[in-house]
């Protein structure tokens, strides 16, 4: 419970009361919902172009079920308009209501935030087959899953009774200091943010694949950096929340860049799946439907194709490859996820790919 509001404070309140902060609530919510739904859906559309079916891998699961907790965070933050969020505190209609919608969001926020993490990770997980790898992994998934329950519990029990956050006048009632809560969240969440960007920095360049796919390779991953950015902007403001005698209306721009900050991560966990819609958009249907795997990859499952100068061989598991080596000329590096079990035998003759027959 924030300390109430000085006699100033009020007098501010009462010669600013038309500002309204409502109007950008709803745009934010609307166009970052529709956003995130137009997000997944190409991602689920990109890998139906190699699998030819509809089939959901653990990262897709995980992304979808942080969407469902990003969507019940953007319909409770534009429900705080009902309740006076928007708006000078002196001035909320339902002030229980609108500590409810606040500890519902923080909790949604801190779960979506954490499934967003865990599909990045399973996706490393399914390009990267390295044990040690892994155990890299399940620790910053640990990490992730640690953080969520605790912040989500700590915004819960926030104030004692649970009441007291709406209601300052129950007696023996008291609160935590949870602007501190709020700048720890934020750091910690900051750090895996940008331990989760660089994880697999070191296994790309590692890879025997020329430095331009390299590159490649490096800044299909490092835009994910766009949701660090948003993170470290949105924790100067979160460090008012809790603080204020003016939630309702301090605390919005927090709000809002928390609904941009999923939706960035959002984009994030999908961008590196959207190589076959890239494709299909570029050279088209034919070129989408076809994932060879060469030389320098790494699959989380099955075997590894080897492969030499004269030719590539699709690789027989199904994973999520990344793709180098000679190739022919439609061909393109990146990331694409499969389900086809296929070998496929190209030779290269007289400067010519050629696809070697069962027979040969």
């Amino acid at each position: 419970m924030s300390a109430l509001p000085t006699k100033d404070e009020i007098n501010y309140m009462l010669a600013h009361a038309s500002d309204t902060l409502v109007p950008n609530i709803i745009v934010c919510t609307s166009v970052c919902g529709i956003a995130t739904i137009v997000f997944i859906g190409l991602r689920l559309y990109s890998q139906s172009l190699v699998r030819h079916d509809f089939y959901l891998n653990l990262s897709d699961w995980f992304l979808i079920i942080a969407w469902v907790f990003f969507a019940a965070f953007d319909i409770a933050f534009a429900l705080t308009t009902r309740a006076g969020g928007g708006r000078h505190i002196l001035f909320a209609t339902d002030p229980r209501l609108l500590q409810i919608l606040n500890i519902a969001d923080e909790n949604t926020y801190c779960y979506a935030m954490a499934f967003i993490k865990l599909s990045i990770l399973s996706l490393y997980g399914n390009i990267f087959s390295s044990k040690r790898f892994h155990y890299v992994l399940w620790t910053v998934a640990a990490i992730v899953c640690t953080w969520a329950i605790s912040i989500a519990t700590v915004a819960i029990f926030q104030c004692t009774p649970i009441a007291f956050g709406w209601d300052p006048t129950i007696p023996g009632g008291f609160c935590i200091n949870y602007g501190l809560v709020v700048l720890v969240a934020g750091v910690i969440n900051i750090i895996t943010d940008f331990t989760i960007l660089g994880m697999p920095i070191p296994l790309i360049w590692r890879l025997n694949i020329s430095k331009q796919k390299k590159r490649e390779l490096t800044i299909t991953f490092a835009l994910g950096g766009s949701a660090c950015v948003v993170s470290i902007i949105r924790l100067a403001f979160a460090l008012r929340v809790g603080t204020t005698s003016d939630g309702s209306w301090d605390n919005i721009p927090a709000g809002l860049l928390s609904v941009v900050e999923l939706m960035t991560g959002i984009l994030a966990a999908s961008i590196p799946t959207y190589r076959p819609l890239y494709q299909r958009l570029f050279y088209g249907p034919a070129v989408a439907s076809q994932q060879p795997t060469g030389k320098g990859s790494m699959s989380g499952k099955g075997s590894e194709a080897t492969v030499n100068d004269q030719t590539f061989v699709r690789n027989s598991s199904r994973n999520v490859s990344v793709s180098a080596g000679r190739f022919p000329p439609e061909f393109r590096p990146g990331i694409s996820v499969t389900d086809q079990i296929e070998m496929v035998v190209y030779s290269n003759k007289g400067g010519n790919w050629k696809r070697v027959s069962d027979t040969e």
